[in-house]
């Protein structure tokens, strides 16, 4: 133990220099959101809950039940069947997603070539009930309305797809 070491313990210098960092959060102003009755804006890269998209023109889903989502997905939490069209398109007959397995990777966004199912900026998902954690087809397609208003804008090309 040295010189130095004896008078930066007499002089409490690590205790200082702690104050100074707790005195500098002390004098910034804090932000409390309320939360049941304010909530925060999600930023734009957020990955909520699913949704499946619906093609503008027609109405009908833009997944060609091609199974890739399923297959991807890290916690097998999609479950797909797929039928025939009588016009000869393959669309999804049954699409459910368990959330209660889902980890919310983002895999199965980024591996649809269709880009039908997207994450949305959805993040209240507590309930008592575990059936609300499965989500249907048809609660996916209700999930548009938390969709990035940036990704009705864009059409599969303009996403650097197809």
């Amino acid at each position: 133990m040295g010189l130095l070491d004896i008078v930066k313990k007499a002089a409490f210098v690590d205790i200082l220099r702690g104050m100074s960092v707790t005195g500098t959060y002390f004098a910034v102003d804090k932000v409390t959101v309320e939360y049941p009755k304010e909530k925060l804006q999600p930023y734009p890269r957020f990955r909520g809950a699913q949704a499946l998209l619906t093609d503008p023109a027609t109405g009908d889903t833009k997944c060609v039940a091609c199974m890739l989502c399923a297959t991807m997905c890290p916690s097998q939490c999609i479950y797909i069947v797929g039928e025939q069209t009588p016009d000869g398109r393959s669309r999804p007959a049954r699409f459910d997603l368990d959330l209660s397995r889902c980890v919310f990777c983002g895999f199965c966004e980024e591996v649809c070539p269709e880009a039908a199912i997207v994450m949305t900026q959805r993040y209240e998902l507590a309930t008592y009930d575990k059936s609300d954690f499965l989500l249907t087809k048809e609660k996916l397609l209700a999930n548009q309305a938390w969709v990035h208003k940036e990704l009705h804008r864009l059409e599969p090309n303009d996403r650097g797809e197809g």
